[in-house]
């Protein structure tokens, strides 16, 4: 696992510098690529992070937000997506096995933080095109 997180910072950094597109953040394609082969937590981080854009859109059109104020917002509202969705999905029954829906507790917010940024296709783009990578190089690796 060491070893995927240390391939997949160089990959990110390789690729944002050479293309400007950041996909999603320096520490998601990681995450992203450690649960590949769990799609439902995929699907439901891409959703929780598309909802907190847009939750953090209708929340700018009534209060000022910016900076880490705006972050800080993505990152609870992915936290609070996070246990909706795990309760939705497990019940009760999350609360004691620490079963999960989506990948992480930051991951949602930070995706949603840089689709906005960049625009939700861009991010969507590269983050696919990082993991691949990413995975690529692991396998020929391996």
């Amino acid at each position: 696992m060491n070893e995927l997180a240390i391939l997949s910072l160089v990959v990110t950094l390789i690729f944002t510098e050479a293309t400007q597109l950041v996909p999603g953040g320096i520490v998601v394609p990681f995450y992203f690529a450690l649960y590949l082969e769990e799609p439902v937590k995929i699907a439901a981080t891409l959703v929780s992070a598309l909802i907190a854009v847009g939750v953090v859109r209708l929340l700018g059109n009534v209060t000022i937000l910016y900076g880490r104020r705006k972050f800080a917002l993505y990152i609870i509202i992915g936290l609070v997506e996070k246990a909706l969705f795990t309760y939705l999905y497990f019940g009760d029954s999350y609360l004691f096995y620490n079963l999960s829906m989506t990948i992480g507790y930051l991951v949602p917010g930070i995706l949603g933080n840089q689709m906005e940024k960049q625009g939700c296709v861009k991010t969507l783009c590269a983050l696919g095109v990082v993991v691949f990578l990413i995975k690529l190089i692991q396998l020929i690796l391996t």
